[in-house]
């Protein structure tokens, strides 16, 4: 039941990344298509070439966020570990 659950899970994220994707690239190709048919061939190129390149921008921003968001929570572990370690010890006469 988990393996279905999980594969119906990854289908879904997979899913809508493609199609998050998809729609990124293909709203700047026509936008590229839009230039170049006004005449603006430089930045119709231009702009087909940013299209491409957006999923990587957008992945990267996405994991910049992840391991920052890691970081700080480990961090925020980290300190809440040593602020209990500053305990000072019993002396040896207390036992």
């Amino acid at each position: 039941m988990f393996n279905l659950f999980g594969g119906a899970v990854l289908a879904y994220l997979v899913g809508s990344g493609l199609a998050t994707n998809a729609s990124a690239v293909g709203r700047g190709l026509v936008r590229a298509v839009r230039k170049a048919v006004a005449g603006n061939l430089h930045d119709g190129g231009v702009e087909a070439l940013a299209a491409l390149a957006v999923p990587v921008a957008m992945s990267y921003a996405a994991m910049s966020a992840l391991v920052a968001e890691v970081v700080s929570g480990a961090a925020n572990l980290a300190g809440d570990a040593l602020e209990g370690a500053t305990v000072a010890l019993p002396g040896r006469d207390a036992a």
